[in-house]
């Protein structure tokens, strides 16, 4: 495979839904913020209350790695039965398409996504997503 077609991007655009109950009401609003600043997202849009639309490269990230991001943050993503084998047949696929590249595995996040002072500036109103909790990163935790 020549050099330049290693370096092209693979450009993916996915939705990802979330689902309610949540204390800031529209999640997708903050969700397009928050998911902007990750690496390899090209661009994000909010398409309604419970919708997000996402371009991202294949490259530096995945579908599983930004819902993982998500969820790390707090967002309540939507757990579906149809929407569970939607993803699971992307991220099969994706993991597929990354693999005949050469790329491997996506690197899991295992904390939240810190983001840098300028990148905070930007997202001021969702700012509380992001930290992490004191009891750690996992946002299921109150629930015990």
């Amino acid at each position: 495979m020549p050099q330049s077609e290693l370096q092209a991007p693979v450009l993916k655009q996915r939705e990802i839904g979330f689902r309610g109950p949540h204390h800031d009401g529209d999640q997708a609003a903050g969700a397009c913020v928050f998911v902007a600043e990750l690496p390899g997202v090209l661009s994000a849009a909010h398409r309604h209350a419970a919708c997000l639309s996402v371009t991202y490269d294949l490259r530096f990230i995945c579908l599983k790695v930004l819902r993982r991001h998500l969820q790390l943050a707090g967002f309540h993503l939507d757990a579906s039965l149809l929407t569970k084998l939607k993803v699971a047949l992307t991220e099969y696929a994706e993991e597929n398409e990354r693999e005949s590249l050469g790329l491997g595995d996506c690197p899991m996040p295992q904390q939240a996504f810190a983001p840098t002072v300028d990148q905070l500036a930007s997202c001021q109103r969702f700012v509380r997503h992001i930290k992490p909790t004191e009891h750690g990163d996992d946002p299921w935790r109150h629930y015990l």
